[in-house]
């Protein structure tokens, strides 16, 4: 699993090198909390065998972890990753590729909403 940058393009470019550098059993993670799995998948060369797992900060402390399938993505795929976020004490929450995946989807518009209250308290 990588937790580099969060920016697309570098992630991209990591999995374009290192797809055709690891064993091919090797099942990829990103650690990504709204960029498209399905990009960085398909960079890989692998996308049967990608997945994101969405931890949330700080990670120690934080039970959450969403495991995030493309259209591409084995299901044993997504059993495995499902259960490993289990064994390791996590509570897993699984959805597809999506903006935001489910907890920032729905964090984004509340944050919105507060932010805006906040500015009318003050106008």
């Amino acid at each position: 699993m990588q937790a580099i940058v969060e920016k697309e393009d570098v992630k991209i470019d990591f999995y374009k090198a290192l797809g055709p550098l690891i064993n091919s059993e090797c099942i990829f993670a990103s650690n990504t909390s709204s960029l498209a799995i399905s990009n960085m998948a398909i960079a890989s060369g692998r996308p049967d065998r990608f997945v994101g797992l969405h931890f949330f900060n700080p990670v120690q402390v934080m039970k959450l972890v969403e495991v995030i399938s493309t259209n591409h993505t084995d299901p044993a795929v997504t059993q495995l990753i499902t259960e490993f976020g289990k064994r390791i004490g996590k509570v897993t929450v699984n959805c597809g590729d999506t903006p935001g995946f489910i907890v920032n989807r729905l964090l984004v518009p509340f944050l919105a909403q507060v932010c805006c209250f906040e500015v009318s308290l003050f106008a």
